[in-house]
């Protein structure tokens, strides 16, 4: 009876240890980052260095170069990413110095990978913490020499592999950057279906190129290779998580990271104040899937420490003056990152799925895009329900007009007379005079100024007279109704702030600072727009050409 008793105790024990191992499931969190380190290279003479990058010139020594490495170390450790790819690096030779240096000061990457493309001065790399099974180069097909695109694949058990950028820089036509777009693609279509990856690194093109994209560059009809030709746009929507998700299960489209960002924050690199989001992580619907590797949700993100700023919010590149190193500063980029999530399923939700009948979700196609916001009549509507915190985004505002347009910002208006809004840091592809359909994805209150600080052109619709929007100012129009509209013809005496007409007294702020009138001009403003600032109305004068100095 005993034996029996044992046996039977035996038997649950070897159950209960085999449900845990059928339930037992694999998960794990990694950060994975990007970074142009702006030209690590060595002491050693390959004939294929940059100028001031030659041994024993320009104060590009020994000691240097130690420094350069510690510098770009700390920024390394600081981050603390699993993975991070590198771009503009020399060669393997200060890359293991790189990885010794990290090792050494507590923050140790065991493996690394470098694009061995011969006859370039710098190329992309690769350090990481998990095992790397293999590693090889992709050449875009062109005249001249081109930077090699590296992959390199996680260990089998991973499964995963990261595709590492640097496409030709903005110096040149988009043509040039075209071409890598297109050996990626290749690429990637080229993979087994339900392939998890991701593609980084410098694009040297910004999240949003086909709306920015300079004329003097505009070599391929507006067409650009991280927007048209990598698929993160459909039309003229640019693609988030979301939109993801919606393609169909054929479709090539890719989602960039840089959309998850408000668009005033969506920068890497800081040119005489051009800011532009050249280095990017793009991401595919595999992804998004719920299965292994998985994006974590609102996680990409822009490493800003305060020490890689100058005082006046400057990045602090790596300092070359005067035909001199100096020995200060890390890089003219700021790294990039995002986390990701791998959740292997237990055997026994492996088993289970096998003999599972459940018929899959349909997917939803891609034309679906268009149907899934919401619709306002008006911007009074838009202002109304955002104050009273009822929307729900994406918006779409139909048959607007681009009343006055400088840079990033733009005011809107629908017709004549009716409210107005600005809209703040997202105006890239909007001319003035232009009509409309927008689609909205974030506002903000601005000191009680409401913004729009996110959209998307759906449509463009002709062209109107903004002449018929733009009204004569008086002072009663500084009232809540007002805001944000474009008045003009405005004289006085402008002092400590102040514009003196009509005998009162109202506050101007010229977003120029340096470029204000003295105390005592005789001012006559052609364009402002009627603002709100901390409970005071106000006529903000957004560029210099909006005014003149009268003698």
């Amino acid at each position: 009876m005993n034996n029996g008793g044992n046996s039977m105790r035996k038997i649950t024990a070897i159950m209960f240890l085999l449900l845990l191992f059928l339930n037992f499931a694999f998960s794990e969190d990694i950060k994975i980052a990007s970074w142009n380190v702006e030209n690590l290279f060595d002491m050693q003479r390959d004939s294929t260095e940059y100028e001031e990058y030659i041994p024993g010139r320009h104060n590009w020594t020994k000691k240097m170069m130690r420094k350069k490495l510690e510098h770009i170390a700390d920024v390394i450790c600081d981050l603390d990413a699993d993975l991070i790819a590198l771009q503009e690096v020399e060669n393997e030779n200060i890359l293991r110095k790189l990885q010794k240096l990290l090792a050494k000061t507590g923050c140790p990457y065991r493996y690394r990978a470098i694009a061995k493309d011969p006859g370039r001065a710098v190329h992309v790399a690769l350090l990481s913490k998990l095992k790397i099974a293999y590693s090889r180069e992709i050449y875009p097909k062109r005249y001249g020499l081109q930077r090699a695109i590296l992959e390199v694949g996680l260990e089998a058990s991973k499964s995963l592999t990261l595709f590492i950028n640097h496409w030709k820089s903005q110096k040149g036509p988009e043509s040039g950057r075209v071409v890598y777009a297109k050996a990626l693609r290749k690429r990637l279509e080229s993979l087994p279906k339900k392939s998890e990856y991701i593609a980084l690194g410098d694009f040297n093109s910004d999240v949003l190129e086909y709306r920015r994209m300079d004329a003097k560059h505009n070599d391929t009809g507006g067409v650009s290779g991280i927007n048209q030709i990598l698929r993160t746009t459909i039309g003229r929507h640019t693609l988030r998580c979301d939109d993801l998700v919606r393609c169909s299960q054929k479709e090539f489209c890719l989602c960039n990271l840089w959309m998850e960002l408000p668009a005033k924050d969506r920068w890497s690199h800081n040119f005489f104040g051009k800011k532009r989001a050249l280095d990017a992580i793009l991401i595919p619907k595999t992804l998004l899937d719920g299965k292994k590797w998985e994006y974590i949700r609102g996680s990409f993100g822009v490493f800003r420490p305060d020490y890689l700023f100058g005082r006046h919010g400057e990045i602090k590149r790596w300092e070359y003056k005067n035909g001199r190193h100096r020995g200060r500063g890390y890089s003219d980029h700021l790294p990039i990152y995002a986390l990701f999530h791998l959740e292997e399923p237990s055997l026994y939700e492996r088993i289970g799925s096998i003999f599972s009948k459940k018929e899959e979700t349909k997917r939803q196609k891609s034309d679906s895009l268009q149907k899934r916001e919401k619709r306002v009549e008006s911007i009074e509507e838009l202002i109304d329900s955002f104050e009273k915190s009822s929307l729900t985004f994406p918006i779409l505002l139909e048959d607007i007009s681009v009343i006055y347009s400088n840079g990033r910002t733009a005011v809107l208006q629908k017709s004549p007379g009716k409210r107005a809004i600005l809209l703040y840091g997202c105006a890239y592809g909007l001319k003035i005079s232009g009509r409309y359909d927008i689609e909205i994805f974030d506002m903000k209150n601005y000191k009680g100024t409401p913004e729009i600080t996110d959209m998307e052109i759906v449509r463009t619709k002709g062209r109107v007279r903004k002449e018929d929007f733009i009204e004569k100012f008086d002072p009663s129009m500084l009232k809540k109704s007002n805001i944000s509209k474009v008045v003009s013809d405005i004289e006085g005496i402008y002092r400590n702030e102040y514009i003196q007409s009509g005998g009162k007294q109202i506050r101007v702020y010229f977003k120029k600072r340096k470029q204000r009138p003295k105390n005592g001009s005789r001012i006559k403003i052609m364009r402002a727009q009627i603002g709100y600032y901390n409970d005071k109305y106000e006529l903000v004068v957004w560029s210099t050409k909006d005014f003149v100095v009268e003698r």
